[in-house]
């Protein structure tokens, strides 16, 4: 693909990791990149100047700064919100996902190769690894995707990693519904129930160095989050049986 990809990264307080990122991308894919959407999360830190920063010397880089009340799922859905009608693809990052980022070549790769809708870099299969993730977390990951492949008969193992290369319409058109971290989780499942055929490649996953800053991610804060997720596709589900 030749500028055809917008890339999504939401940022809250990533003063240390958003210029790796930046940088990093368009280094690599500026062949393939149309544009990097930056959603600052209200950041309390320099994120947002870093990015302006950016945007001033290289035109594929554009900014949305929110305000409060925060969220990923909330800057995510601004991030859908302003994809370029020329982006025929959309990638998905956390910007703190550095170590991902020769990674992207294998998602980009399987898009054009594969006759599929969207790929999911994956932790959890054949060659993926996680590294420094800490047991329960991983294990309430297991847990979620045992109970949604028993509900929805899905056969993806990591549906939640926010790391997805999708064709742009489907980020633009699907009903989403969460404002929190379990907007993760939907932007996996909810494209499976419309229909839209997603592959997974492994991937490897480690988590922040405490010198990039912390991770924001708290299980018992927004693990409700994710029932809601569920609940929330079975009423699509529903409605769409009712409608046939």
């Amino acid at each position: 693909m030749k500028e055809a990809l917008s890339v999504i990264l939401i940022a809250h307080d990533e003063e240390r990791a958003i210029d790796l990122m930046l940088n990093g991308l368009l280094e690599t894919y500026d062949r393939e990149i149309l544009e990097i959407v930056v959603v600052d999360d209200a950041s309390k830190d320099r994120t947002a100047g870093i990015v302006g920063d950016w945007v001033k010397r290289n035109l594929k880089v554009r900014l949305i700064k929110r305000t409060p009340p925060c969220g990923v799922g909330r800057a995510l859905k601004a991030g859908f919100a302003n994809i370029s009608p020329r982006a025929e693809y959309a990638l998905t990052m956390d910007s703190d996902f550095v170590e991902n980022i020769g990674q992207v070549r294998a998602l980009l790769d399987a898009i054009e190769r594969e006759n599929c809708d969207g790929v999911i870099g994956s932790r959890f299969v054949e060659g993926g690894k996680v590294v420094r993730y800490p047991f329960f977390k991983r294990l309430m990951n297991r847990l979620f995707h045992t109970v949604v492949k028993i509900l929805f008969r899905v056969k993806q193992n990591d549906l939640t990693n926010n790391f997805k290369l999708y064709k742009a319409h489907i980020f633009r058109s699907m009903p989403w519904g969460s404002d929190g971290f379990a907007m993760n989780a939907e932007t996996g499942l909810l494209p499976i129930l419309f229909g839209y055929k997603l592959i997974e490649v492994p991937v490897v996953w480690v988590d922040r160095d405490p010198e990039m800053g912390r991770s924001k991610f708290g299980l018992l804060k927004h693990g409700a989050g994710y029932l809601r997720v569920i609940f929330h596709t079975l009423r699509i589900a529903k409605s769409r049986e009712r409608k046939r």
